[in-house]
């Protein structure tokens, strides 16, 4: 075999004092250590929780001995406990003492974690016409206007023989704002997709049903007697120009009332079914010109019991607004025929037939008068069909708005009932930060109650103004703390080491081919819209988390780079500084085009400072040069360059790569650094050359880089620092491909 040219292997070996000085030197005085990344805090949680009763009315006289609070199986002393109404202030943070902590690590703060209840706001547009469609639209803006509670979560959506999203959950005003305007004219969205941003945001939410007797529920009104004024105090018209337009459908409604009942009902069922399924209590504004039932009160009931299992509150909109269309002057012109009859009843027998009786026969005309119950009942079932609405509405905790345009008290009440809860603040009895997923359970003294909060929280320590955690990472925190991680397409990660020492710093790059995201054509565009998003926790010897990061990437590609995109992996670098100590580093990766992930784990040590300090041995895949001012925290740039690590370790017979590495001498040793340079292919040492280092930089560190020969097979270039007594050891591995 023959020998390897060390003139060759060594043909680049190059010393930076410099560029790489400064951008390697830590921040403070020259020689300062730069403080440590770890953080020390203790979280109260402040957790919002909602009751309502088996109606779905809220119930607001509870107190803390009413209420319980488990912590993964746990129970957590309660430090206090309030209710919070709509138009009260926000809640000031319970500082709680401090247990003792170690001299070398400062007090931190305490900073109150909150779990908001989730709300979710659902306008639904419900069989509306021409005429009031844009009384419907008008009013949905004007709540979308209401100031609710930061966090609160709107979704348009219309309701007919399916429930369609009209535009998906968003907190934005603004974006419902044009939604709503474009409600009739716009594309859809699919009832799947309508809330991922929420599922995404909140996955964490349950619904805690107390145990209770079905019995509960006889006394919910269903389709009784006509109610006479709205819950929020407008009368309503007894005028005989009132409701002409439902008085106009009464005979269809009489002839079809079995189909149109049944529709109805269905509809509304399949609006319970899917908005009940999403996360949180639904408060749903129903904007209906009317809602007609089959007149089966045991269906009825049934309905309005999934509604509140479901946690859907309904608040219900006449859509006919001041059109006076009253639900008496509409039974009045059903019930004409019904009175017919009634003064004939004494009129007509057996033996004394009707004069008009011919007309019909005899016989006709009893059977007509043999169904005169019915005809009055369901006269004032299909046209009185606020009644439905109403019934609806308070059957399920919330009320019916009719025969007004004056919408801002209801709007008001609406808005404080979404925003009114309890908050109990208590204190974990863990204080282990390790992102697990800590499970809440709300136990109620009162059996007839139901609590909605907060399924539990993941136990992240606040990372100094980090702030809260992003929807892709609360996504990527539930796959970490799955039992099966998921692998879906290739991903590496690999952790890198500088100055060694009591505050070390290091560098986790990941990478991606191009070709595992997927590619979403826009072919208006002419271009491909790939997205991924990264998601990282660093945790100490303990398994505490000390560091966490992510970013989320967009990328518009052209179709003519597509293919040059998806050739060449994407990659990423996060630098950080760590004491000494053994590290892991968890990582997930998300293709959001795909709904696909892959994780990746990497542990790695940062040795305690011995003498001549060594830095990992980086093979690097290219430099690029620095568009932005050099960051003195990144050891990775290297005079105006950002050097790429290649973590794939496979390199073609004709690459060139170049190694990079970091000496750090021993100020306290006199002698002169060296180094050892030793390359062996398939075990075998092929050639090994060593040479004497100038003197480091201002920051104490000696940047090389070597030009390495490859050969086909299994390649290792060792590395040896060595100053005095002390040597330091890294290598790289990687494999060459035959010619």
């Amino acid at each position: 075999m023959s020998k390897v040219n060390p003139a060759a292997m060594l043909a680049v070996l190059s010393v930076l004092a410099s560029q790489v000085g400064a951008q390697n030197s830590p921040p403070g005085p020259a020689g300062a250590p730069p403080a440590p990344v770890i953080r020390t805090t203790v979280d109260e949680v402040a957790l919002d929780l909602v009751v309502r009763d088996k109606k779905g009315r809220l119930v607001k006289n509870l107190t803390s001995g009413d209420v319980e609070i488990y912590e993964d199986g746990v129970r957590q002393q309660i430090r206090s406990f309030r209710l919070v109404t709509g138009d009260a202030a926000p809640a000031q943070a319970v500082s709680p003492s401090h247990p003792e902590q170690p001299a070398s690590v400062a007090p931190a703060t305490t900073s109150p974690l909150p779990l908001r209840a989730n709300s979710l706001v659902c306008i639904v547009f419900h069989n509306l016409d021409t005429s009031t469609r844009k009384w419907a639209v008008d009013a949905a803006q004007e709540f979308i206007k209401t100031q609710l509670r930061s966090g609160t979560w709107m979704g348009i959506f219309n309701l007919d023989s399916r429930i369609t999203p009209l535009y998906p959950f968003t907190t934005s005003r603004e974006d419902l704002l044009r939604a709503a305007a474009n409600a009739f004219y716009g594309t859809s969205v699919d009832i799947t997709r309508a809330a991922d941003a929420v599922l995404n945001s909140t996955p964490n939410v349950q619904l805690l049903v107390g145990t209770g007797d079905a019995s509960a529920f006889k006394d919910l009104s269903t389709t009784g007697s006509v109610s006479m004024t709205a819950i929020t105090g407008a009368d309503v018209s007894n005028g005989p120009g009132a409701n002409a337009q439902r008085g106009d459908l009464v005979l269809q409604r009489e002839q079809f009332i079995g189909v149109e009942g049944a529709r109805q009902m269905d509809q509304i069922r399949l609006m319970i079914r899917q908005i009940g399924a999403f996360p949180g209590h639904k408060t749903v504004l129903l904007l209906s010109p009317g809602f007609t039932t089959t007149g089966d009160p045991d269906q009825f009931q049934a309905m309005l019991n999934k509604a509140n299992l479901a946690d859907v509150s309904v608040y219900a909109f006449d859509a006919n607004g001041l059109s006076q269309t009253s639900s008496a002057q509409a039974s009045s012109m059903a019930l004409q025929h019904v009175t017919a009859l009634s003064r004939q009843q004494g009129e007509i027998s057996p033996g004394n037939p009707a004069p008009n009786a011919t007309a019909m026969g005899t016989a006709g005309v009893l059977a007509e008068r043999s169904r005169q119950g019915d005809y009055q009942y369901d006269a004032v079932r299909t046209s009185d069909s606020q009644s439905g609405l109403r019934a609806l509405a308070e059957g399920t905790g919330g009320f019916l708005v009719a025969n007004s345009n004056d919408l801002r008290k209801p709007f008001q009440q609406i808005a404080g009932d979404a925003e009114t809860h309890y908050e109990v603040n208590y204190l974990p009895s863990s204080g282990k930060y390790d992102g697990r997923f800590r499970k809440i359970e709300v136990k109620l003294a009162r059996a007839d109650l139901r609590a909605e909060s907060r399924e539990g929280y993941f136990a992240i320590p606040d990372m100094g103004g980090s702030g809260t955690l992003r929807p892709f990472e609360i996504a990527s925190l539930m796959m970490l703390n799955a039992p099966a991680r998921p692998h879906a397409f290739e991903f590496r990660s690999a952790a890198f080491q500088f100055r060694p020492g009591a505050n070390s710093q290091s560098a986790i790059v990941f990478e991606v081919p191009g070709a595992a995201l997927t590619a979403t054509p826009q072919p208006a565009q002419k271009k491909h819209r790939l997205r991924a998003s990264l998601f990282a926790v660093v945790k100490d010897p303990n398994g505490d988390i000390i560091d966490r990061f992510g970013q989320d990437f967009l990328y518009q590609v052209p179709d003519d780079q597509l293919a040059r995109i998806q050739a060449a992996p994407i990659d990423y670098k996060h630098a950080f500084n760590l004491p000494a100590g053994h590290y892991t580093v968890e990582s997930v990766l998300l293709d959001r085009e795909a709904n696909r992930a892959s994780t990746s784990t990497v542990e790695f040590d940062n040795p305690s400072p011995k003498g001549v300090g060594l830095s990992s041995v980086i093979l690097v895949a290219r430099a690029d040069s620095l568009t932005t001012e050099p960051d003195a925290d990144d050891p990775l740039q290297f005079q105006g360059r950002d050097l790429v690590p290649m973590l794939s370790g496979s390199l073609k017979a004709s690459a060139r790569p170049l190694l990079y590495f970091v000496v750090y001498p021993d100020k306290s040793i006199q002698e002169t650094p060296r180094i050892r340079v030793q390359f062996f292919v398939n075990g075998e040492e092929l050639e090994q050359k060593q040479e004497e280092l100038p003197p480091p930089d201002s920051s104490g560190a000696i940047p090389v880089v070597v030009n390495a020969v490859t050969k086909p097979g299994n390649c290792e270039i060792r590395i040896t620092a060595s100053q005095g007594f002390h040597t330091a050891t890294r290598s790289v591995t990687y494999t060459v491909a035959a010619q």
